[in-house]
């Protein structure tokens, strides 16, 4: 029986790599989210999971499999990071479902993605795919929000156009905006904003009057609306955000 809420958007290798298979599904098609993050009102928020194809991705962050997917984010499990996504549920229900068979195969009509808000990275990085595959969803979609840790590899400078360099440092961010990008800061707790960052409106540290969800916000849009737009900022979260200490630096 075919999942009305996902869809196979590409299959291919890897871009980041170049050997290993991986796939970009699209979920949130057919059911409101429950993340009041990314949208207090439960909108179908489209988010795309890049996946690795035979390995299923509770695993792969373990065996490092997942830099295929991720590349060389330093929030990677393998090397001792602080990601927050939890990938023994949302990304592996949605691997499970793509080898039950249960998603269909995108038939390249952007039009599905009209008005929507989509987030290109509920897990993995949008550079595992190449450049120019979602040129057409985000032109039809309203609102999107991408961040890639591959802004320092020249192959993926195209991202630059519609997402946000992720920077773990005040030196990443003031390198990424050197090269033209607008960068998504993740910051130790008590680290204050730097000149050209605002903080992030849905994390847990906004302001109560300025809070806002991210699909009200739309700001982590790369150069869609602006390269002068400011950059953003937020207080590294998560179950296992007392790494993020260890592993990063403010020398970047």
């Amino acid at each position: 029986m075919t999942n009305k809420n996902g869809l196979i958007l590409w299959e291919g290798v890897s871009a980041i790599d170049g050997v290993t298979p991986i796939v970009a599904i699209a979920t949130g098609f057919d059911k409101p989210t429950k993340n009041e993050k990314l949208s207090k009102r439960g909108s179908k928020v489209i988010q795309v999971f890049y996946l690795l194809r035979d390995v299923p991705p509770h695993k792969a962050i373990k065996t490092g499999d997942d830099a295929a997917v991720c590349g060389d984010c330093k929030h990677r499990p393998a090397l001792g990071g602080a990601c927050y996504v939890v990938t023994f549920q949302a990304p592996l229900s949605v691997w499970k479902a793509y080898h039950r068979g249960s998603y269909a195969k995108w038939d390249g009509d952007a039009s599905i993605f009209a008005g929507r808000f989509v987030r290109f990275g509920a897990w993995g990085d949008p550079a595992a795919v190449p450049v120019g595959t979602f040129d057409s969803i985000r032109a039809a979609a309203n609102r999107v929000a991408a961040y890639t840790h591959q802004w320092q590899d020249d192959r993926f400078a195209g991202l630059r156009a519609w997402a946000m360099a992720s920077a773990d440092s005040a030196k990443e961010h003031a390198r990424a905006r050197l090269a033209g990008w607008r960068s998504f800061r993740v910051r130790r707790e008590g680290e204050p904003l730097l000149p050209g960052e605002r903080q992030c409106p849905a994390a847990d540290e906004a302001p109560t009057a300025g809070r806002m969800d991210c699909e009200r916000c739309g700001g982590c849009n790369g150069l869609i609306t602006g390269a002068k737009r400011p950059s953003f900022s937020l207080v590294v979260h998560g179950r296992d955000k007392a790494k993020f200490t260890n592993t990063q630096t403010t020398e970047g």
